[in-house]
């Protein structure tokens, strides 16, 4: 994970501005799904899954979902901030597209992520509770990021309402 974030770091200092492919296969790891994943459920199997990243179903569709979700709400302030080009604006100079045509590609991105993630719950033969797990990364990240950037300025989402809702006004279960 350290060395996908120096990769981007150095994208940044020299001026490197990726492709989305390139962009998507740092993203995976630097999105930390395998190394979320890893720490929840610690096995061979497990070890063995993210090593062989390419071969399992669960794996990309999640790291998809953690990578771009976010960028769709909080890329300007990302950028404003001096980070690296994000999926959005790879797509936009790879290709000549407008934002509103590159936002459109990546919400299509997310679009086939879920319709692989359900496809991979029904018929996957890896550990149920892994599956979920990956599963919940994804909802986390639209929860997170839906309605604005939930994480780098949860003061102008709805997140704080979220947490609220769930932690200190939960509904009553009787």
């Amino acid at each position: 994970m350290c060395t996908a974030f120096l990769k981007e770091a150095k994208w940044h200092k020299s001026g490197h501005k990726p492709s989305l492919e390139e962009y998507m296969q740092n993203g995976w790891i630097s999105s930390s799904v395998p190394t979320i994943l890893l720490h929840l459920f610690f096995s061979d199997q497990s070890l063995d899954i993210i090593v062989s990243y390419n071969h399992h179903v669960v794996l990309p569709p999640s790291s998809v979902l953690l990578t771009i979700s976010p960028l769709l709400r909080s890329v300007m302030e990302e950028l404003a901030r001096g980070d690296t080009m994000k999926s959005i604006q790879c797509h936009m100079y790879e290709t000549g597209a407008s934002e509103a045509e590159a936002r459109a590609y990546i919400r299509r991105m997310i679009g086939v992520a879920w319709n692989d993630l359900n496809l991979e719950k029904k018929s996957c033969c890896l550990h149920p509770g892994f599956v979920e797990a990956a599963i919940n990364l994804g909802r986390v990240a639209q929860c997170v990021y839906q309605y604005g950037d939930g994480h780098g300025c949860p003061d102008k989402a709805k997140t704080v309402d979220h947490v609220r809702s769930l932690l200190v006004h939960p509904v009553p279960l009787d």
